[in-house]
């Protein structure tokens, strides 16, 4: 026969299941409290993935002084003046300034064989013309110049500006000088096929001259700290001397 239980193990016996329920519950509210801390920094963890997303899809979008600039119509890359086919096998890049010395003694000495070379499809040159050299004019021609060649590719397209490239070598100024006037400049520009009227706005006001800041920018970051610098394939020419450095770009692009 079952003895009855006394009271106070009744009472004994309720405590503890309280005390048991308690817990149960304190766990469970402990365990809800994780599951929504879990789900909150999830969510904030997609929200910075996706600030850090667009700050990088809109830094990405900009040039690369952090300051908006107008790009010429034609450019590749936001940044190169391209002359020959895209689907050319050798890419050829040029960082180049148009009162560099070495700049102007590279392109006289590599023209013929190179040119040849656009002509046939083997190469595409990507010309980065930058403003290195402006303090060694008293009129920031290298800025000028090089804008004036953005003008010219955003408004007759990249055959007249390889054209009035070539020509503004040809007709190169001397360091520690003035550089070529904006009318020469229009001029030089008309004479490589450009219509006056379309080019000489833009040259004078310097339209395109935040875009030559971020190309200049650009090569700096790049690592670029010298013109000429050619890099074929993406991979940097080393030379001694111009007549090397000639030599050596010819033999990449017969190479490729």
């Amino acid at each position: 026969m079952t003895k009855r239980r006394s009271t106070s193990t009744r009472r004994a016996e309720s405590q503890a299941a309280s005390v048991r329920a308690a817990a149960i519950r304190k766990e469970q509210e402990r365990k809800e409290r994780r599951r929504r801390t879990l789900v909150v920094t999830g969510v904030g963890v997609v929200v910075l993935a996706l600030i850090v997303l667009i700050a990088t899809v809109v830094q990405s979008s900009r040039d690369t002084t952090g300051v908006a600039g107008k790009a010429p119509v034609g450019v590749i890359g936001r940044y190169a003046v391209p002359a020959g086919s895209p689907s050319a096998p050798v890419k050829v890049v040029i960082y180049e300034d148009f009162i560099c010395p070495f700049c102007g003694q590279f392109e006289a000495a590599s023209r013929a064989t190179l040119q040849k070379d656009i002509e046939q499809g083997k190469v595409q040159f990507q010309y980065h013309v930058l403003s290195f050299l402006d303090r060694s004019s008293s009129t920031r021609y290298s800025t000028r110049a090089a804008n004036a060649l953005a003008v010219v590719l955003d408004k007759d397209g990249p055959a007249v500006a390889k054209q009035f490239h070539d020509l503004l070598f040809e007709n190169q100024p001397e360091e520690n000088s003035a550089g070529l006037s904006n009318s020469r400049l229009v001029a030089l520009a008309v004479r490589a096929g450009a219509n006056q009227a379309d080019v000489k706005k833009g040259i004078d006001n310097l339209e395109f001259g935040q875009w030559v800041k971020n190309v200049t920018d650009q090569a700096s970051r790049a690592g670029v700290n010298a013109t000429p610098t050619v890099r074929v394939d993406g991979k940097t020419v080393e030379a001694a001397t111009t007549a090397d450095l000639v030599a050596k770009v010819e033999q990449a692009v017969a190479a490729g």
